[in-house]
């Protein structure tokens, strides 16, 4: 993928892989192996590669998948249509634990945000109520996350009950 991305850059400007190696000080043969998928560089490395083709890195937060953690079981929207469960993956403890772990950090950022859209809210409710489902009846799950600060303001909200309820009826599927 940064293959491909360092070869069509410079291709963009013109640039041989000999001038790259000048312009950004890494040797050609590390330039030519990045870029046939073979090397593996260091971070440094391909930072200098970046800035010589006018790139640069970014770490994005990854998204959790909605549409997963519901078949899962978080109580965001009405339940997935039968035609469309088939289309999805079946739910597995591990999966779970990972999309969670994505959607506690987004419900970090939510709560970070100035003014909160009705979304979101309702996204860190269903994580909140989801959490407490977890922690009260599957607590070797709930563990993966217990240490977190955002997870225990999750979990200390009020009125999440019926959602927990509900979580718990979705969870019991697959945990």
């Amino acid at each position: 993928m940064v293959n491909s991305a360092i070869r069509k850059q410079r291709d963009r400007l013109g640039l041989t892989q000999t001038k790259l190696s000048f312009l950004s000080g890494v040797s050609l043969p590390t330039i030519q192996l990045i870029e046939s998928g073979r090397g593996n560089p260091e971070l440094e490395t391909l930072e200098r590669l970046l800035t010589a083709l006018g790139l640069e890195t970014q770490y994005v937060p990854k998204k959790a998948n909605w549409e997963f953690l519901v078949l899962c079981g978080v109580p965001l929207t009405p339940a997935i249509e039968a035609s469309k469960r088939s289309l999805l993956e079946s739910p597995t403890k591990s999966r779970f634990v990972e999309e969670m772990r994505l959607a506690i950090l987004e419900s970090g950022s939510f709560a970070e945000l100035a003014a909160e859209t009705g979304e979101d809210e309702r996204k860190s409710k269903a994580i909140a109520a989801t959490l407490v489902a977890l922690q009260t009846h599957y607590p070797s799950v709930y563990a993966e996350f217990s240490g977190s600060d955002i997870v225990k303001k999750l979990v200390n909200q009020k009125g999440l009950e019926k959602l927990r309820r509900i979580a718990l009826a979705g969870m019991t599927r697959f945990l």
